[in-house]
């Protein structure tokens, strides 16, 4: 501009205009020049400087803020600078409160992790995350004014993240069996816009399978998650494909149970015909090759298993996991003697009792809370407890039920069907079985993982949600889970499994894990 308007301007007789004009082009585009290269290294400092605090839950909050942030500074057209510096001021109560929550909860939560070890590296974590993190706060900050600043000069749209103007295309996910055959479908602009949700600009080890849009909700299926965004998109909530329990149509609404610490909870949403069928298409997609079709309706009414082959009583309605609630115990001793007298209580119980499954389940949530009482501080333990309830009309041989990571035996816990001599679980009985890990240190973490095999199926079950599990049974049979609950400082994991008969008929549009 400052060449092309003094030519232009003595081309239409107006030289000292077009002199004007240059140069001021030329005087706005240093300045702008200048507080552009600033904001680009102030932004690449702070997101260094983010990925220095190592705290993978600040990195992931700032990356979501910042996407929901660039999303609405480009929709308000008429956004003031009043605007960009309450944004600014919100970046920096952002990384000041972040920073302070670190010094109170990462050295708890990492010393009841993996004990003397874990305390040091979360004082150091907490120490560091209390000095970056405010920074990183201005430093975002800083970034939002010089944009604003930057595009009240120049007259561009702000583009804080630098992104495209056409999001990459959204391509459907193809299975390992498909080898490179992939379907090209036309760009669709909300779809390529939905799956920067899920790989965050392609900064996340995820990939987008697609998404269903009601009223209230966006659903996306991606490889690793199921996602529920409501109208809070900065708050995403996150269900791993597998904490979900079963779903099935019911009317014009899907209804998706999802395990949780205390017994299932349920989403139900309200769709179109349409979406319904997408939606069900996605979820078959990831959870279709281990589903079973099954008569138990995990409902939070709680579920009553009279019809169970074996079962001599009528039973009362129970949700597993319902006891989940903290519990003061007033007397443990160091040893196994907490073990021994839930055995000689669970040895006693038995199908003709009415609140059979409900009195189980208290035995369980016993142990878990004895262990968590008795193991505490540096000495703290994680435990796993299963419990088997064989529902299969035939009797299930125990052949063998070990830790392959732990501290302690394999405590194997009946109740009265149990044949001893032989190893055998009879029609309408339960089994428990519990163990726990040796303290963590530099040396081993401290996880457990518990196999059982019997003749109908085998299990390999473990203390923690980000760990896979691996369940296979026998083609006539199948195996599915009452509940998966899970300590939320990672300190215990509780199932409870429930062996069938396949159905040669489905009865049921529902299906459970």
């Amino acid at each position: 501009d400052f060449f092309y308007e003094p030519i232009n301007g003595l081309v239409h007789g107006r030289v000292l205009e077009g002199l004007e004009s240059g140069t001021s082009s030329l005087a706005r585009g240093v300045f702008t020049g200048l507080i552009r290269g600033t904001a680009s290294v102030t932004e690449l400092v702070s997101h260094n400087l983010a990925n220095l605090t190592s705290d993978d839950v600040f990195i992931d909050e700032r990356n979501v803020y910042q996407r929901k942030t660039l999303h609405e500074l480009k929709t308000n057209a008429r956004r003031t600078m009043q605007d960009s510096l309450v944004v600014a001021g919100k970046c920096v109560a952002k990384g000041f409160r972040s920073g302070a929550n670190g010094i109170l909860e990462q050295p708890s939560m990492y010393a009841s992790r993996h004990g003397t070890a874990g305390l040091v590296k979360g004082v150091g974590k907490a120490f560091v995350g209390a000095i970056v993190k405010p920074v990183v706060g201005v430093g975002d900050a800083a970034v939002v004014v010089m944009n604003h600043v930057s595009e009240t000069t120049s007259h561009k749209l702000l583009d804080i993240a630098k992104a495209n103007k056409r999001f990459r295309r959204a391509l459907p996910w193809a299975s390992a069996a498909s080898g490179n055959n992939v379907k090209l479908i036309p760009y669709d602009e909300k779809s390529a816009e939905v799956q920067q949700i899920v790989t965050s600009g392609e900064t996340k080890d995820d990939a987008y399978l697609g998404h269903v849009h009601t009223p209230s909700y966006l659903i996306i299926a991606s490889n690793q998650f199921l996602w529920i965004i409501d109208d809070q998109p900065s708050d995403p909530r996150r269900i791993r494909w597998e904490e979900i329990s079963n779903f099935g149509i019911y009317g014009n609404s899907m209804k998706i149970d999802v395990f949780s610490g205390q017994g299932p909870r349920s989403f139900t949403f309200e769709m179109s015909p349409s979406n319904i069928d997408l939606l069900l298409g996605l979820l078959s997609m990831k959870l279709g090759n281990s589903l079973h079709r099954t008569n138990i309706d995990l409902s939070l009414r709680g579920t009553s298993y009279s019809n169970l082959p074996g079962v001599k009583s009528l039973q009362v309605g129970h949700v597993f996991g319902s006891v989940n609630r903290p519990l003061q115990i007033e007397s443990i001793d160091l040893n196994d003697g907490f073990i021994k007298r839930c055995y000689t209580r669970v040895n006693r119980m038995g199908s003709f009792m009415p609140n059979f499954f409900q009195l189980l389940d208290i035995e369980v949530w016993l142990l878990i809370s004895s262990v968590s009482q008795m193991f505490t501080g540096l000495s703290s333990r994680r435990c796993v407890a299963v419990g088997l309830i064989n529902g299969s009309g035939e009797k299930i041989q125990v052949k063998s039920a070990k830790l392959v990571q732990g501290g302690s035996p394999c405590y194997t816990i009946p109740s009265v069907e149990y044949d001893s001599k032989q190893g055998a679980l009879h029609p309408g009985g339960a089994i428990i079985f519990f163990g726990w890990s040796a303290v963590p240190s530099l040396l081993q973490p401290g996880n457990v993982l518990m196999n059982i095999e019997t003749n109908l199926f085998v299990t390999e079950l473990t203390d923690s949600i980000s760990q896979s599990t691996n369940t296979q049974a026998l083609p006539s049979w199948q195996v599915s889970f009452l509940e998966k609950s899970y300590g939320e400082n990672g300190w215990w994991a509780k199932y409870w499994i429930l062996v069938q008969k396949k159905k040669t008929t489905a009865t049921s549009s529902g299906a459970t894990r």
